[in-house]
C-alpha cells in the first residue's frame, strides 16, 4: 500500500480495501503504540488523504464526517449575530472578520467566519490554532512550537477572509501533515478527522473551541458540555 501510494496515480479501489482490511491492525497500533505522527504518515501515507478521511472516520464512528457541515450551518446565522455583540466592539481581530465578512458574505465565507471567530467567543487565542504566512515567509519558522493547528498561506495576511490561499495545510508536533486543502472550513473538517482517528487531544488552551465543534457542530457527545459550551448552547438554541 505505500508503494501504491507514492504513484503518480495509486489505484484508488486497491487503497479503500487495504486500508479497510487493515483497519483492526491500524486502530491497536495507535491505541497501544501511540506512534508519532510522522511515523503513522510513513507506515499510512493513505491516512492523511481527504478521502481515506472520510472513509476511517465512518469505520471509527459509524458516522459521516462531513455531518460537521450541517451541524455548522444549522447554527451559522445566530452565531454570526453573537459574534457581533457590542462586547466584541474591542476586539479588533473579530471587528475585521465581520468587516471582511460584509464584503460578500457567501455561505462558505459565512462558515470561515464562523469557525475563525469561535475562539475568541470562546475566550481562547486563535493565534495557537490557525496561524497566517505569506509565500516568501519561511515556513518552518511559522509552524515552530505548533502542536496542532492550520497554516493559511495568503497574499495579504491582514485581510481574514481572503478571496483566494495559496495553500490551506494542517499541521500536527510542528510538521505540516495535509496541503492543498482549499479552504478554512474543509481544514477543520479534515483536522477533526485526523485528531479522532489519531487519538489526540485537543491543545488544552483551545479545548473549548474543539468541544464546540465536537458538541455542537458534529453532535459527537452533545449531551455532556462543560458550562461554557453549555451556555452558547442555549443562547444558539434560542
Amino acid at each position: 500500500m505505500v508503494q501504491e501510494m507514492r504513484k503518480t496515480t495509486p489505484n484508488l479501489a486497491y487503497i479503500d480495501n487495504a486500508m479497510n482490511a487493515t483497519y483492526a491492525l491500524r486502530r491497536q497500533e495507535i491505541v497501544e503504540e501511540e506512534p508519532p505522527v510522522a511515523e503513522m504518515r510513513v507506515r499510512w501515507p493513505a491516512l492523511f488523504t481527504e478521502r481515506q478521511i472520510v472513509k476511517e472516520f465512518t469505520r471509527l464512528m459509524s458516522m459521516d464526517i462531513n455531518k460537521f457541515y450541517e451541524g455548522l450551518d444549522s447554527h451559522l446565522h445566530k452565531l454570526l449575530q453573537l459574534f457581533r455583540l457590542k462586547r466584541f466592539e474591542e476586539v479588533q481581530e473579530m471587528t475585521s472578520l465581520m468587516e471582511s465578512l460584509d464584503k460578500d458574505a457567501s455561505n462558505q465565507r459565512k462558515r470561515a467566519a464562523a469557525l475563525q471567530g469561535l475562539p475568541w467567543y470562546m475566550k481562547e487565542n486563535p493565534s495557537t490554532l490557525m496561524k497566517r504566512c505569506e509565500p516568501t515567509d519561511p515556513g518552518e519558522d511559522v509552524i515552530k512550537g505548533m502542536v496542532i493547528g492550520i497554516l493559511l498561506v495568503v497574499e495579504d495576511v491582514k485581510e481574514p477572509l481572503p478571496v483566494s490561499y495559496n495553500d490551506v495545510a494542517i499541521v500536527i508536533e510542528e510538521k505540516i501533515v495535509m496541503r492543498h486543502l482549499g479552504d478554512v472550513p474543509n481544514a477543520f473538517v479534515n483536522l477533526m478527522g485526523l485528531l479522532y482517528m489519531l487519538n489526540l487531544d485537543y491543545p488544552k488552551d483551545i479545548k473549548y473551541t474543539f468541544e464546540v465543534i465536537q458538541r455542537l457542530f458534529m453532535g459527537i457527545g452533545s449531551e455532556i458540555c462543560t458550562p461554557r459550551v453549555h451556555s452558547l448552547k442555549n443562547k444558539l438554541l434560542r
